[in-house]
């Protein structure tokens, strides 16, 4: 039996998936396409009222069939869901594939800005979790006085394991992860404090780190020399 990856949430159910004839790629690293009767578009993170540009990352949105009509006694927040244009704004970023398949790369509100540049902790987790010795992983954002926000990557390592910043840091390299993204922060952690369903509760990360709790360590990426060259 052939799996599917599916994509949706509670407010307009699960609208995006992959089909068994699907290459592998796509059905592992995207959420398909659109089903019939509901469409997906990708918006600017900055302006949800102007759609984004091939290929660049945007706000998922989207409507159709299986759109909820709103929220139950809050019209705040049905009207400050929708673009003006009339599509539900997801919080949800990602990008279209060359085959018009969506591909997440995290939540709008994760997001952390160092200097300008946008960085998505999504991307930067799944690289780490990649480790053997990872056993999960979250990057959250932790503040500077120059850049505004630095990235902090906090892992639990697997029972018996040992990992240190520095081959962490080799590791995302080897993975393909900009110099631009590094972390430069590493914390190891026993535990990481969790919402009922097992979400990671990042929100305490960050306000652990601002009230002295948690210590990260200042790392800085630099690449290894190759032999001859």
């Amino acid at each position: 039996m052939t799996p599917q990856n599916v994509y949706g949430m509670t407010e307009n159910g699960s609208h995006n998936y992959t089909v068994p004839t699907d290459t592998q790629d796509t059905i592992v690293s995207t959420c398909g396409r659109a089903c019939r009767g509901y469409e997906v578009k990708l918006w600017k993170q900055d302006n949800i009222d102007e759609e984004a540009e091939v290929g660049e990352v945007g706000e998922i949105g989207g409507r159709g069939g299986l759109l909820m009509l709103g929220y139950f006694s809050n019209q705040v927040a049905t009207e400050t869901s929708f673009n003006i244009h009339g599509w539900f704004m997801s919080g949800d970023l990602g990008i279209l594939d060359e085959n018009g398949c969506v591909v997440i790369v995290g939540r709008k509100k994760d997001l952390i800005i160092r200097g300008g540049h946008n960085i998505h902790p999504a991307r930067i987790e799944e690289l780490a979790m990649r480790h053997p010795k990872v056993e999960r992983a979250a990057a959250y954002p932790v503040q500077d006085e120059r850049l505004g926000e630095k990235v902090c990557l906090a892992v639990i390592v697997r029972a018996g394991q040992e990992l240190l910043s520095s081959d962490m840091l080799e590791h995302l390299a080897g993975c393909g992860l900009s110099k631009y993204d590094m972390p430069e922060y590493f914390l190891g952690l026993d535990s990481f404090p969790l919402t009922a369903s097992g979400k990671i509760l990042k929100r305490e990360l960050i306000e652990m780190t601002l009230r002295g709790q948690l210590k990260p360590t200042a790392v800085r990426y630099r690449a290894r020399a190759v032999a001859g060259a």
